[in-house]
C-alpha cells in the first residue's frame, strides 16, 4: 500500500491536490491511500505513527512550513518522497537541499490537473523499483533484494550475476538462470537489455559512452552495448530520463 500525504494550509487547495492525485493514482493499477492535512504539525504526527511513501507540501505555511517538515525527515534519515508545492517560484533552488523528488507551481501556465499526473506517473515508476525480489542461490536458499539496488545483472553460462548496491559496496550474488527467462520481468522495472550478457537498471546508468560504445554505471564499472541492443537502450534511456525530469 503506497500511502500519499498532503499539506496545505488552504483547504480547498489541500483537498483538491488530494483528489488529482487520487484520480491520477488510480488509472495505474497500484494500491495507493492519500490523506491531505491543513498543518505540518498535523501530518508530522500522522507520518510517525503511519508513515507516508510521498508527500506533496505546500513551502508556505505558518509555523510549520514544506521546508521544517522536510529537515524534519531528511535529518531523521527518511526515504520519503517530497514533492514541494508553492507559488513562490524563486524557492525552487533553495528546495533543492532537501532533495525534493519534484516541483509544482500554483501559479503556472500548466494547471494542477496537467502538472499533478505527469508526476505521479514519474512517482509511480520510481515507486516500483522499491518492490523487493526474492533471488534464489545455493540450492533452496533465497535473499530478499530491493528491485532499485540491482545495478545490473550478467549471464554466465547458466547463471545469473546481480550486481546489487549495498551501503556504499558492491555485493554479488549468484544465481541459476537465463537472462531472457527474466528480460521481460526487469524491463517492467525500468531495465534494459545492453548486451547479449548484460540487463542494466536504467536508474544506476551514470552516462553512455558511444565511443566505447559501453555503458558507465553508478559504481564505476563499464558494461558493453551490444549493436544489436543499441537502438532500443538509446529509446528507453531516452524515454526514462524524460519521464524522471
Amino acid at each position: 500500500m503506497t500511502r500519499i500525504g498532503v499539506c496545505d494550509d488552504n483547504a480547498e487547495i489541500s483537498a483538491k491536490i488530494a483528489g488529482i492525485i487520487n484520480e491520477a493514482f488510480s488509472t495505474h493499477g497500484i494500491s495507493f491511500e492519500t490523506e491531505a492535512f491543513t498543518d505540518g504539525s498535523s501530518l508530522l504526527k500522522r507520518h510517525m505513527i503511519s508513515p507516508f511513501d510521498t508527500l506533496f507540501l505546500d513551502i508556505d505555511m505558518p509555523e510549520t512550513g514544506g521546508f521544517d517538515i522536510a529537515k524534519i525527515l531528511r535529518d531523521g534519515f527518511s526515504d520519503c518522497l517530497i514533492v514541494f508545492v508553492t507559488s513562490h517560484s524563486e524557492l525552487v533552488y533553495d528546495s533543492l537541499d532537501f532533495q525534493p523528488f519534484n516541483f509544482i507551481r500554483k501559479n503556472s501556465d500548466m494547471p494542477l490537473e496537467e502538472s499533478i499526473p505527469k508526476i505521479v506517473s514519474k512517482l509511480v515508476a520510481n515507486l516500483r523499483q522499491g518492490d523487493t525480489l526474492l533471488i534464489k542461490y545455493r540450492l533452496s536458499n533465497k535473499i530478499p533484494v530491493r528491485i532499485r539496488d540491482i545495478i545490473c545483472i550478467e549471464s554466465s553460462a547458466h547463471y545469473l550475476n546481480y550486481r546489487i548496491a549495498e551501503k556504499g559496496t558492491v555485493r554479488q550474488v549468484v544465481s541459476r538462470g537465463s537472462i531472457s527467462e527474466w528480460q521481460e520481468f526487469f524491463e517492467s522495472y525500468n531495465f534494459a537489455r545492453v548486451h547479449k550478457g548484460f540487463i542494466v537498471n536504467l536508474s544506476h546508468i551514470r552516462y553512455l559512452n558511444y565511443g566505447r560504445h559501453e555503458v558507465v554505471l553508478s559504481e564505476g564499472t563499464a558494461v558493453p552495448i551490444g549493436k544489436k541492443y543499441k537502438s532500443d537502450l538509446e529509446e528507453k534511456y531516452s524515454l526514462f530520463l524524460r519521464r524522471k525530469l
